[in-house]
């Protein structure tokens, strides 16, 4: 999955704009998202860059790893698929 389909995908799914779920990949790129010392920051730099409270900020977060881990499971399953 590339960058924008992930930023495509995470609209779809926490109902954001595309303006807003790039600065949430831009805030993931800077963090390792699988870390839980990162999880506060990264909720927390959300939080701050879409104006929402903590509890949205985890629900969005929550959301990008999702995608991010269903992408990396299907990768695994199937390396030789086309990407068509």
């Amino acid at each position: 999955m590339n960058k924008q389909e992930f930023i495509a995908k995470l609209s779809e799914t926490a109902g954001l704009t595309q303006e807003e779920c790039g600065r949430i990949n831009d805030i993931l790129e800077n963090h390792f998202i699988f870390s839980k010392k990162n999880r506060s920051v990264i909720t927390e730099e959300i939080s701050a860059s879409l104006s929402v409270d903590m509890e949205q900020a985890e629900s969005i977060y929550n959301c990008a790893k999702d995608i991010i881990n269903a992408s990396a499971k299907d990768s695994l399953r199937h390396p030789f698929r086309s990407k068509d």
